[in-house]
C-alpha cells in the first residue's frame, strides 16, 4: 500500500464507536481527517485530541445523512476548501428495532438513506477524483449480518448490510483498473453506541461477552485488510466461522437457525 502520511480520510459516523476508532487509527498513521456526524460536541473533542496527539489536520463537519442532499453538501464544501479525499470510510449506521409495520415510516426511510443511499452517493461523488489521481481507498462498513439470513425484526438492517457488501464488490471491479481499492468491512457484535441507539435489542442483551469485539480492534483489522487490498474483511475468528457456516449450509436450515 502507498504511504498514508499526509493523506486525507473522510469518515462518516465518526463521533463514536467504529467511526471514532477509524479516526484514531488513521490519525496514528499521520493521516489528516474529515470527521462527519450529527453531533458537534463529540466531534470537536475528538478533533482536539487527535490534533494534539498526532499533529494532523482535522476538519469537523456536521450533517445528517438521513437527508438526501447531505452527501452533495459535504462534497461541495470539501471541494470549495480544496480538500482532496484519498480514503473514504462509509461507517454511519443505526438499527431500527421492531417489525416493518409497527415502526413509523420516517425511521425506515432514514435507515435506507443512511445505510443505503448515502454510502453509494458518497462513492459516486468522491470516486471520480480518486480515479483521476489513480489512487484511493473506499471502505464500506457493512456487517456480519450481510452473511446471516434475515429474520423478523431485521427486515431492513440485514438486507441493507447485504446490499452494501455486494455493492462494494461490484464497485471494486469497476474501479480496479484505475487503482482505486474498495473493501467491505463486516464486523460482528461490537461495543459501540449502536445497541443503545437501536433501543437495545434482545439479541444484543443475550450475546455472551466473549463474542463481542472492541471498536479499535475492528478498525485496526479493517485497515490491515485495506493495506492488503482484500475485498472483504470479517474481523475476528469467530465471526469468520459464522460467515463460513451460513455460506455452506442450506438456506432453509440457515433460516431455521436464526428463527425464520
Amino acid at each position: 500500500m502507498e504511504t498514508l502520511n499526509n493523506r486525507t480520510a473522510l469518515i462518516t459516523g465518526a463521533s463514536s464507536g467504529i467511526g471514532q476508532a477509524f479516526a484514531e487509527e488513521y490519525a496514528s498513521k499521520g493521516v489528516n481527517l474529515v470527521i462527519v456526524a450529527r453531533r458537534i460536541d463529540p466531534l470537536q473533542k475528538l478533533a482536539s485530541r487527535l490534533r494534539s496527539q498526532h499533529g494532523i489536520d482535522v476538519v469537523v463537519w456536521t450533517g445528517d445523512l438521513a437527508i438526501p442532499e447531505t452527501p452533495r453538501r459535504l462534497f461541495d464544501y470539501l471541494t470549495g476548501q480544496h480538500i482532496h479525499v484519498d480514503i473514504l470510510v462509509n461507517n454511519a449506521g443505526f438499527g431500527v428495532p421492531g417489525t416493518l409495520c409497527e415502526v413509523e415510516w420516517d425511521r425506515h426511510r432514514e435507515a435506507i438513506e443512511v445505510m443505503g443511499a448515502a454510502p453509494v452517493r458518497l462513492c459516486y461523488l468522491f470516486a471520480p477524483t480518486m480515479q483521476e489521481r489513480r489512487s484511493g481507498w473506499i471502505i464500506n462498513v457493512s456487517s456480519l449480518a450481510a452473511f446471516v439470513p434475515p429474520h423478523a425484526g431485521g427486515t431492513l438492517y440485514y438486507p441493507l448490510k447485504s446490499y452494501l457488501a455486494r455493492f462494494s464488490i461490484a464497485l471494486r471491479a469497476e474501479l480496479k483498473a484505475s487503482s482505486v481499492h474498495v473493501t467491505a468491512v463486516c464486523p460482528g457484535f461490537t461495543h459501540t453506541g449502536f445497541q443503545a441507539a437501536a433501543g437495545g435489542t434482545v439479541e444484543s442483551v443475550a450475546i455472551p461477552k466473549w463474542m463481542w469485539s472492541e471498536p479499535n480492534d475492528v478498525a485496526a483489522a479493517a485497515i490491515r485488510a485495506v493495506e492488503k487490498n482484500q475485498p472483504i474483511c470479517i474481523p475476528g475468528l469467530f465471526n469468520k466461522a459464522v460467515a463460513l457456516f451460513f455460506k455452506v449450509i442450506p438456506g432453509a436450515l440457515g433460516r431455521k437457525i436464526v428463527g425464520e
